[in-house]
């Protein structure tokens, strides 16, 4: 005696699920979803980390060209506002600073560190910024980059020194710090596992 089984509830649904294309769109739809979210959290971790301020301690003529003595932090906005992510595929985002100052990129110049030559042009500018704070000319008599400065401290400028040929801005690996967050790092993998879980649970269900 022949006997037989026919699966009819269900099959449908479940051989959907196991549709090796259809799978993998969902998966990716809802990990490129979990990717940017990560990149919003990544953002985050990074602006708290400039925030929370990276060693060493600026030096005075830093603090004085920044009228800041936190490190990584400058105008208004600056470098803090600069961070962003971009979602690069569904399992690779890009998060840090996109923004350059025309060919100089400063946030490579913070991360790294750089070592700037003093021109005469520059020279000068301390030389009339300490003339003004000294009262030899008039604050109305800057132009320019001088005028700028003043303006964020308008006094206490002193010459720079024969002996300074160069100004050294120290390394502040800020993205380094913020990537090696354990907690960043446990979110992060949390979301690429639920939109695992949801592919999955969305599949089962044969949703289209």
């Amino acid at each position: 005696m022949a006997t037989s089984f026919k699966m009819d509830k269900g099959w449908k649904k479940w051989e959907y699920a196991i549709t090796p294309r259809v799978f993998a769109a969902k998966l990716n739809h809802n990990m490129r979803r979990a990717t940017a979210l990560n990149g919003k959290i990544a953002e985050a971790t990074i602006r708290n980390t400039i925030k929370a301020g990276v060693d060493p301690a600026n030096a005075n003529l830093t603090i004085m060209i920044k009228s800041s003595s936190k490190p990584l932090v400058d105008k208004p906005g600056g470098l803090f506002q600069a961070v962003t992510s971009v979602v690069v595929d569904h399992t690779t985002v890009f998060a840090g600073v996109l923004s350059t100052d025309g060919d100089y990129d400063i946030a490579i110049a913070l991360h790294e560190g750089a070592t700037i030559a003093v021109t005469p042009r520059m020279r000068g500018m301390f030389f009339w910024l300490w003339h003004a704070s000294e009262g030899r000319i008039q604050p109305v008599d800057l132009d320019g980059r001088a005028a700028e400065l003043w303006e964020r401290a308008p006094g206490g400028w002193v010459p720079l020194k024969e002996s300074t040929t160069h100004i050294v801005i120290p390394s502040r690996p800020f993205i380094q710090k913020a990537f090696a967050d354990k907690e960043m790092r446990e979110k992060a993998k949390h979301n690429w596992q639920m939109a695992l879980q949801v592919t999955m649970r969305e599949l089962a269900k044969g949703r289209q």
